[in-house]
């Protein structure tokens, strides 16, 4: 029978944001259902068209859903009625995306029109090897731990009779992604001047992700 040390050990990495992603919830309030789902689709299609003006491009649109609400609480003849569409959107590049979302406020003048903007959860990536780099700390602490076992035991270190990954935790960075990011109703600018000039550039956000792994050495 093969006797053994057992041990776990951890690398880390860190990652940073390099996709922003955001779901837009276009809400219209009619006193009438057919109107609240005519206009609100209008809205989408308005909205679609401003953001690929803004110069997001058809591959960082997609659809998210209609949602309609009628209370029954509400007077039949009230601004009672609901429609919703949720448009997605993801950008690599923050200034874009900012710049494209302030390009819809003149769509929401109306006061039954609103629109909310949720920030999703951010994409992340890692330097090349990073990843690799982190596997081989791992084991290269687990195999320091088993020595030192080892060693106050009495007994000779071998070789490592298995691995096995025990997932990964990541850090929150801080970006928005889990509440709700709040629309400026902010004139509207474009990339040819105004305030859009003034925006001043930030590395994405970063997080610590760190990679568990339970390893098992053979002792003598």
């Amino acid at each position: 029978m093969e006797t053994y040390i057992q041990v776990s050990g951890e690398g880390q990495l860190i990652e940073t944001v390099f996709e922003q992603r955001a779901a837009l919830t276009l809400t219209v309030k009619a006193s009438k259902a057919e109107v609240a789902m005519s206009e609100a689709t209008s809205l989408r299609n308005a909205t679609i068209r401003t953001l690929k003006d803004a110069g997001l491009t058809p591959e960082e649109i997609s659809e998210g859903g209609r949602e309609a609400w009628q209370p029954w609480f509400r007077k039949r003849n009230s601004v009672g009625q609901e429609a919703s569409h949720r448009v997605l959107v993801s950008c690599r590049e923050t200034r874009r995306l900012y710049l494209a979302l302030d390009a819809l406020q003149p769509l929401f003048e109306n006061a039954r029109y609103t629109l909310a903007v949720d920030m999703q959860q951010p994409r992340f990536e890692a330097p090349e090897g990073a990843e690799a780099a982190a596997q081989v700390a791992a084991v290269q602490q687990a195999r320091a731990k088993a020595q030192a076992i080892a060693r106050e035991a009495g007994a000779t270190l071998g070789a490592v009779a298995q691995i096995e990954e025990l997932g990964s935790q990541a850090e929150n960075s801080g970006a928005y992604g889990d509440h709700t990011w709040g629309f400026a109703a902010a004139a509207s600018m474009s990339p040819g001047g105004g305030a859009a000039d003034e925006f001043e550039e930030l590395g994405g956000a970063t997080r610590k992700r760190t990679l568990r792994y339970r390893v098992r050495f053979l002792i003598g």
